[in-house]
C-alpha cells in the first residue's frame, strides 16, 4: 500500500454477516473500513451516509432480490461491484446478468482476495493519479500567480514571437496590456548596441533552442518610442504544453555614482520582503541586534510574533497556488496595528514578526491584545474562497533582565508555540518560572487562582508523546493553561504552578487538572482507551490526604484507569518528597498506576540517586535539553551518562520541544526514541 493512501469504504451486502466478517478478516487492511448491509434500505442508507470505494455482495437464493438495486445504486455512482458467487450456476449467472464488475467463488478465499485487492489497487492508484495531478495544477497555479506578482520583467517567446508576458514586463515596456503586445516579435523590442550580438542571428539561435548560456547586453524601446539599456536572459521554457523560450529583461540603470535616490533603492530590494513589503529576517534580526547592543536604558525592548492559527488547514481550503495571497492578506492585517516604527518583519513562511519599544510593560500587552482581537473573525478574501481566520501572538519582553536579539527570538518562538498550542485566537507572553520566594505576589496570585479555580478558568491541553521506533505507540501528556480575566494572555504552569505552590493551593489546581482529564476521557472514550495518560502533580499533593483519597476513589470506581496512567512530578521537587512518593508509588501502583519525574536535567549522578530509591518508569528531559545539545559538548556526555543510567533500570526517556532532525538524530544515538512535541506528530490538539 502507498505510504498515505487514504482509508478506503467497502460496502459488504449479504443477508448473513458471517461471509463478510470472513472476508473482512482475510483481507486484513487496517486502512479498510468495512459497512455492513442486508437489506435495500440499509445499503442506501449507506451510499447516502458514506462515499463508498468498492461494493461486494455474496449472492445466494437470498440475497438475489439485492443484486438489480444495488448494482444500479453503485452504477450510479460509478463504484464497482465484486460478487463472490456460491458454487452453484445459479449465483453464477444471477451475478453475470447483473453486469458486476468483478466475480469470484465464495469457497475459493484466495481468489477472491486477489479479485478484490486487484480492484482496490486500481482504486488506490486512480486516486494517487489525482491527487498527482490536483499538485501538478496547483503547482502550475502556483506558478502562474509568482509568474503575475513577479518584480521580475518575463516574457515567453514562440519562434521569436511574444506568446505571453507578465505585468512587470509589459510595465517596462510601457504596453497597458497583453493584447498590444501579443503577436510582436522580440526584434521590434529590442536593438543592437555595439558590442551586442547580432539580433537577427540571435533569433536564429532562439527558434534552434540554441540559446546563450550569459546574460545578454542589448538596447530596447519602449511603446512610446523611448529606449533604455537592457540585460535579457533566456532559458527553455514550456507554456501550455508547448516548448518556448523564457526571457527575463534587466534594465540597467545609468544613474550617477553616489545618487542617494539609486542607493536607497537597492538598500530596499535588499531589507525587504519582496512579497509582502515587510523587513525581511535578516534585516529585522540585524537591526534587533544592533539596537539590544546599543540599548538606552530609559526604554525597553520586546519582540512580538504574529501566525494564522491552523495554517496548514487554511492552506488547504485555499489551495497551494494561493499561498502567496494568504500571506499578503495576512500581513496587511498585521500592519493595521503594527506600524513602521516598529520594524514589521516576516521572519518566516507565515510568521510576522514586530520589536517594540516601550515605558510600560502594559503598553506592550495592549498592543498584543489589540493585534489578536484585529484577526479575531476576519473574513479573507482568496479568489473564490472567503475562510474566517484567527491569530496567535508570542511575546518576549527584555525588561530589568536584558536579553540577546537570539534569546528574545527564542522565547518569543516559545510563547507563540505555547499560545498556539492552547487552541490560538489568543498571546502568550514568555515567563520565566515564578521562584517560591517572590512573596510579594503570593496574595495577587492567591486571588486569581482562586478565581480561576471557581470559574473554571484553567483549560486543558493535549500534549502528545510519540515513539521514534513504534507508530502506535502513543502517551497523551494533560496540563492546563489559564487565562486572566479581562485578558487575552495565556499563562503555562512553568508560571502558575510555582505561585499555586507559594498560595499552598497545588493541590486544588491539580485536583482541577484531573478532573478535567476525567471529563476528557468520559467524553473521548475510543482515545481515552487507545493511549496511556500522563498527568502532571505538584509534590505538594503528596502529602495532602484529602487529594490522595479523591485521586484513589476516581481509579477504583473506574473514571481513570489506572493502568493507562502515568503520574508525573517535577524532580526538583521530589528530592526533599522521597519517602512521599515512595508511599504513593506502593498505593497507586498496586493499582496499575506508574509514575515519570518530569523537568530531569542530564546530571547521572543526582538522577541515579533517585531513581535507586524510587520505582520509576519514565523520565522527562527538561525543555533546554535539546537546544543544548547542539551547542555543549558537556551536555552531550551528561545525557548520555542519564540515558545509560535509565536504560539499567529500564526506565525510558522521554524528550520535549524537538524541533529538527538533526535534534532527533541526536537523541537517537543515546537510545532516546520517545519524543513529545510537532515535529514528530503532524498535529498537538486542544483536549476538548
Amino acid at each position: 500500500m502507498p505510504e498515505g493512501a487514504a482509508t478506503l469504504n467497502l460496502l459488504a451486502v449479504d443477508d448473513d454477516a458471517a461471509t463478510m466478517r470472513e472476508v473482512e478478516t482475510l483481507l486484513s487492511d487496517p486502512d479498510l473500513r468495512f459497512h455492513f448491509a442486508d437489506t435495500t434500505n440499509a445499503f442506501t442508507r449507506t451510499l447516502d451516509a458514506e462515499p463508498v470505494d468498492l461494493g461486494i455482495i455474496h449472492v445466494h437464493s437470498g440475497s438475489v432480490p439485492l443484486l438489480d438495486p444495488l448494482t444500479k445504486a453503485l452504477r450510479n455512482r460509478e463504484v464497482a461491484l465484486i460478487a463472490l458467487v456460491d458454487p452453484d450456476p445459479d449465483s453464477a449467472a444471477a451475478a453475470a446478468a447483473a453486469g458486476v464488475d468483478g466475480c469470484a467463488r465464495v469457497d475459493d478465499p484466495l481468489g477472491a482476495g486477489r479479485i478484490i485487492g486487484r480492484h482496490l489497487r486500481q482504486i488506490r492508484e486512480s486516486r494517487a493519479q489525482g491527487e498527482a495531478l490536483r499538485q501538478v495544477r496547483d503547482i502550475h497555479e502556483r506558478y502562474n500567480l509568482l509568474l503575475e506578482s513577479s518584480s521580475e520583467a518575463i516574457a515567453y517567446l514562440h519562434e521569436g514571437l511574444h506568446i505571453y508576458a507578465n505585468p512587470s514586463y509589459l510595465e517596462l515596456f510601457g504596453y497597458p496590456a497583453f493584447e498590444d503586445l501579443e503577436g510582436f516579435s522580440i526584434l521590434d523590442l529590442l536593438t543592437p548596441t555595439d558590442n551586442g550580438p547580432d539580433l537577427k542571428r540571435l533569433l536564429k539561435s532562439l527558434a534552434r533552442g540554441d540559446l546563450p548560456d550569459e546574460p545578454v547586453e542589448l538596447g530596447a524601446v519602449r511603446a512610446d518610442g523611448s529606449e533604455f539599456r537592457a540585460v535579457a536572459e533566456f532559458a527553455p521554457a514550456r507554456f501550455e504544453g508547448e516548448r518556448c523560450t523564457q526571457i527575463m529583461i534587466h534594465e540597467r540603470l545609468q544613474a550617477a555614482a553616489g545618487s542617494a535616490e539609486l542607493e536607497q533603492e537597492i538598500e530596499k530590494l535588499r531589507s525587504h520582503d519582496l512579497l509582502t513589503g515587510l523587513h525581511n529576517r535578516q534585516a529585522f534580526i540585524q537591526t534587533l541586534h544592533d539596537e539590544l547592543e546599543n540599548a538606552d536604558d530609559a526604554r525597553h525592548t520586546a519582540v512580538l510574533l504574529a501566525s494564522l492559527d491552523d495554517y496548514a488547514g487554511l492552506q488547504g481550503k485555499v489551495g497551494a497556488a494561493a499561498t502567496d495571497l494568504l500571506i499578503r492578506q495576512a500581513a496587511d492585517i498585521f500592519g493595521e496595528v503594527i506600524d513602521e516604527s516598529m520594524l514589521p518583519a516576516r521572519l518566516s513562511d507565515y510568521i510576522l514578526a514586530a520589536r517594540l519599544r516601550f515605558d510600560d510593560r502594559s503598553e506592550v500587552e495592549k498592543l498584543a491584545t489589540r493585534l489578536v482581537d484585529n484577526f479575531s473573525g476576519r473574513v479573507l478574501e482568496i479568489h473564490d474562497k472567503s475562510p474566517s481566520i484567527t491569530a496567535s501572538v508570542g511575546l518576549a519582553i527584555s525588561g530589568s533582565q536584558r536579553f540577546s536579539a537570539d534569546e528574545l527570538l527564542v522565547q518569543a518562538e516559545s510563547a507563540l508555540r505555547e499560545a498556539q498550542r492552547t487552541g490560538g485566537n489568543s498571546y502568550m507572553r514568555y515567563r520565566p518560572a515564578a521562584g517560591a520566594h517572590d512573596s510579594g505576589e503570593t496574595e495577587q496570585w492567591t486571588e486569581q487562582l482562586r478565581h480561576a479555580l471557581n470559574n473554571q478558568d484553567f483549560r486543558l491541553v493535549r500534549l502528545p508523546i510519540t515513539s521514534m521506533e513504534d507508530d502506535e505507540f502513543l502517551i497523551n501528556e494533560f496540563e492546563t493553561r489559564l487565562r486572566l480575566e479581562g485578558s487575552e494572555e495565556i499563562i503555562t504552569p512553568a508560571t502558575f504552578q510555582p505561585a499555586a505552590i507559594a498560595a499552598e493551593l497545588a493541590s486544588e489546581v491539580d485536583r482541577d487538572l484531573v478532573g478535567q482529564v476525567i471529563e476528557w476521557r468520559s467524553a473521548n472514550p475510543a482515545d481515552g482507551e487507545a493511549a496511556s495518560m500522563l498527568v502532571p502533580l505538584s509534590a505538594q499533593s503528596l502529602t495532602d490526604n484529602a487529594f490522595i483519597e479523591w485521586l484513589q476513589q476516581a481509579i477504583d470506581d473506574g473514571r481513570l484507569d489506572g493502568r493507562a496512567l502515568i503520574l508525573g512530578f517535577r524532580e526538583p521537587e521530589v528530592r526533599d518528597s522521597v519517602r512521599e512518593l515512595q508511599r504513593a508509588i506502593s498505593r497507586f501502583g498496586a493499582r496499575g498506576v506508574r509514575f515519570a519525574l518530569l523537568g530531569v536535567e542530564p546530571e547521572a549522578a543526582r538522577v541515579d540517586l533517585l531513581l535507586k530509591n524510587i520505582d520509576i518508569n519514565f523520565l522527562k528531559l527538561d525543555g533546554e535539553i535539546t537546544a543544548a545539545l547542539r551547542h555543549e559538548g558537556l551536555a552531550r556526555e551528561a545525557l548520555a551518562g542519564l540515558a545509560e543510567a535509565a536504560n539499567e533500570r529500564e526506565v525510558r526517556v522521554i524528550a520535549p520541544q524537538v524541533e529538527n532532525t538533526s535534534d532527533l538524530a541526536a537523541l537517537w544515538q543515546f537510545g532516546i526514541t520517545l519524543v513529545q512535541d510537532d515535529f514528530v506528530r503532524d498535529e498537538t490538539e486542544e483536549a476538548e
